[in-house]
């Protein structure tokens, strides 16, 4: 593997961003899969972390580094579809995280 520096803060921002979500997103498959070889084995629910939030969140922050809501050569209805999408993920995701 080549490592290749970040040529700018932005990119830096992206870079923990895209770490960030990667951790979000590989903790909740880790719950789905040890429910569906387990099964419920928790009093409280199927799983033992907030999977859907956890998903969700990984989401925001992939759609983060690739410049949703306003990223540039989108037309204009996919920018309000996209505006739309990640304002909702935000405020579902308010006091969560």
């Amino acid at each position: 593997m080549i490592d290749v520096p970040p040529e700018n803060e932005a990119e830096v921002k992206n870079r923990d961003l895209a770490i960030a979500a990667a951790s979000q997103a590989a903790e909740a498959c880790a719950e789905l899969l040890r429910f569906a070889r387990e099964g419920d084995g928790v009093m409280t629910g199927p799983f033992t972390t907030e999977v859907v939030e956890q998903l969700l969140d990984a989401a925001k922050m992939a759609m983060e580094v690739e410049g949703w809501p306003t990223g540039s050569g989108y037309e204009p209805e996919t920018r309000e579809e996209r505006t739309q999408i990640y304002g909702a993920l935000v405020k579902f995701l308010e006091g969560w995280a």
